[in-house]
């Protein structure tokens, strides 16, 4: 599970980057970048929640939960460096690639949950949370948008 969450919050590290570098021709589009970071930020709370309990539930003690926890969640800081660094020098074609896996894998994620969820609880509770919180992003990314322009 470890191994996973690490290699997911690569992918926010990388997508962090990508959306910082992402450039209209014309603007930058910071609106898109808050957008990015404030969706990346806001799920890394309960993210690390999550494994520190999966953690204490396999018998880790609390202070080596802890650093597990923190090595796997910085690995988002460190792609994010490294992306800022690699995706200075490369074609918007890499740009796009980067952020439509990371919007393809929340995409998949969010999904494969509200189906879980779905199976396991009553169906509209689900959906009208599920809908609740994309309204709510859809939201903010409007919001930051009118503030571009």
């Amino acid at each position: 599970m470890m191994i996973a969450l690490a290699i997911h919050c690569t992918v926010d590290g990388l997508a962090l980057a990508a959306g910082g570098q992402e450039d209209t021709g014309r603007v930058h589009t910071h609106w898109l970048d808050m957008s990015l970071t404030m969706a990346i930020c806001v799920h890394k709370a309960p993210e690390g929640l999550a494994l520190g309990a999966l953690l204490l539930g396999a018998g880790y003690h609390r202070g080596r939960m802890l650093w597990l926890v923190a090595a796997v969640e910085s690995t988002t800081i460190l792609a994010g460096l490294l992306g800022w660094f690699v995706f200075r020098n490369v074609s918007d074609l890499w740009l796009d690639l980067a952020l439509a896996h990371a919007g393809g894998g929340f995409i998949f994620l969010a999904t494969h949950a509200v189906l879980g969820e779905i199976m396991k609880h009553e169906k509209k509770i689900v959906v009208l949370s599920f809908t609740a919180g994309f309204c709510a992003i859809a939201a903010l990314i409007v919001v930051f948008r009118l503030q571009a322009d």
